[in-house]
């Protein structure tokens, strides 16, 4: 019996007004999820003075709880890079623990994860992506 097609979930932040740089980043993301052939669970993005917090994301907390509806299956929060969650290592490895404690996984479309087990799911390998203990 085949696996179940992972489903992911795309989460962005952008501060400024011009989106340019974004929309690469979501397109980038897109691509990412069509070449794995991946589900897609949709995508968020937090704007403005959320994109600067680390303490109020409305739109990764809303992609959090569309993640935990969308039941057991193997789900992902896909990221263009580390530094779409925060360039704060400490906030990052938070805002990383959430998605884990959902059974789910980040992923960066450089291919780098962070799993609930500490290991690529379809690979079986450590990952590279930074997590606190």
């Amino acid at each position: 019996m085949d696996e179940p097609r992972p489903l992911a979930f795309i989460y962005d932040r952008c501060a400024t007004r011009d989106t340019t740089k974004l929309e690469r980043r979501l397109n980038a993301c897109g691509e990412y999820v069509i070449a794995h052939g991946w589900g897609f669970g949709g995508w968020w993005v937090d704007n403005g003075d959320y994109a600067l917090t680390n303490d109020r994301r409305p739109a990764l907390d809303t992609l959090l709880r569309t993640m935990r509806a969308a039941g057991t299956g193997p789900r992902v929060c896909l990221v263009h890079d580390w530094d779409r969650l925060s360039r704060d290592m400490q906030a990052r490895g938070l805002m990383t623990r959430r998605v884990l404690l959902l059974d789910g996984w980040v992923e960066t479309c450089a291919g780098e994860k962070r799993t609930p087990g500490g290991e690529d799911p379809h690979k079986g390998r450590l990952t590279q992506a930074p997590m606190l203990p």
